[in-house]
């Protein structure tokens, strides 16, 4: 089925350019981490790192960890628009919170330690070792959170537009698994699995930012790499991305002025989509 078929909330962006997003983004990476810790230290470790996965909570406009087993199983969160620490309870309320801004990654740790042993579980166990590197910040040498308040908000809508339209492009696409904020890179994404050998499959998510482009882009990426010497057109003003990784990029750049931001991304991913399959041979 085609995005633009489907439905889901969309709050504009750009209030703050695109590429005014960097230092905000970098803390808010950082402050994931803070989470995903009580992930991997309390998780079973899963092949394909989805114990780490944060999903979208949208009442709450969090990010949240999969429950975890306790006396009171409970889901710690990280609400992106003030970035503030949060436990979850069974019902999805939250019991507790702890505001990140003015604090540092040690007193994150000391307060989700306290946390920890109230739910009876061994606070000793908690970890901040990661399997995997992430930007660099003044936040992971001792700094305290200081991200700018329209920038943590900027960031939030970017976030709830893509869980919203990515949750219903996995729900009308066959194959498709739910979309989910990976910590290693940041991007929030489903992957399609295409019918057939050959581990096909189409990636569709957007990244708030990285080394390919400063500033948050929408990407669709065919597996395994298609050559590049006849790629399709794009719609949305889309564009071919060819180096290091191949895949359509929509940068958020080109499409913050439109006057219908959602149809524009939706237009975009329809035809990256289609153009992976073909790409594919699906």
């Amino acid at each position: 089925m085609s995005t633009s078929a489907m439905t889901s909330d969309w709050t504009r962006v750009g209030t703050v350019p695109p590429a005014a997003l960097v230092d905000a983004r970098l803390q808010l990476h950082h402050a994931a981490q803070i989470a995903v810790s009580v992930a991997i230290s309390y998780l079973a470790a899963r092949p394909d790192d989805s114990h780490t996965a944060l999903s979208w909570i949208a009442p709450l406009r969090a990010l949240a960890t999969e429950p975890i087993p306790a006396t009171r199983p409970l889901r710690i969160a990280l609400r992106v628009e003030d970035l503030t620490l949060q436990v979850i309870d069974e019902p999805g309320v939250a019991t507790r919170s702890f505001a990140l801004p003015g604090h540092t990654v040690a007193d994150a740790h000391a307060w989700l330690g306290e946390v920890l042993a109230q739910a009876a579980l061994d606070p000793a166990r908690l970890t901040a070792r990661k399997h995997y590197t992430i930007p660099s910040h003044p936040v992971m040498s001792g700094a305290a959170f200081s991200p700018g308040a329209a920038e943590l908000r900027e960031l939030a809508n970017y976030w709830s537009n893509a869980a919203g339209l990515l949750a219903a492009l996995a729900y009308a696409t066959d194959g498709s698994g739910p979309a989910l904020t990976w910590p290693h890179h940041f991007d929030v994404a489903t992957l399609i699995q295409l019918p057939g050998a050959g581990g096909r499959t189409i990636g569709v998510g957007q990244s708030p930012g990285d080394d390919s482009y400063a500033e948050p882009y929408w990407y669709v990426g065919p597996y395994p790499y298609p050559p590049i010497t006849a790629l399709p057109p794009l719609a949305g003003s889309g564009h071919w991305h060819t180096k290091g990784w191949v895949g359509a990029a929509l940068p958020a750049s080109d499409y913050v002025s439109a006057s219908d931001q959602r149809s524009q991304v939706t237009a975009f991913i329809d035809s990256a989509v289609s153009a992976s399959r073909q790409l594919l041979g699906a």
